[in-house]
């Protein structure tokens, strides 16, 4: 089973099987993002889903891209499996 890295940067050194897609800009990541968050979040802690307004979680999120930052989450599923996800800033 493929895990996630320690350090955001290292998802660069996985498999390319690991790696979901490209995004051109962070809104694109975003978008991305939200895709992936809304097809598991039936499967987290009511907590994890709530835990953080919709706005707050993707707007934070864009102004980290934009800024030049990585972004990386994670989220407890239930059945002991865990969602990681990440973006890269690539300068």
């Amino acid at each position: 089973m493929a895990t996630p890295p320690v350090m955001t940067r290292d998802w660069l050194r996985k498999p390319q099987s690991m790696l979901q897609r490209k995004a051109s800009t962070p809104q694109e990541a975003v978008n991305w993002l939200e895709q992936v968050y809304d097809q598991h979040a039936p499967k987290m802690a009511h907590s994890q889903a709530t835990g953080i307004s919709r706005p707050d979680r993707f707007g934070s999120a864009l102004a980290d891209l934009q800024g030049g930052n990585d972004l990386s989450w994670g989220f407890p599923l239930v059945g002991s499996k865990y969602l990681a996800l990440a973006v890269i800033v690539i300068h």
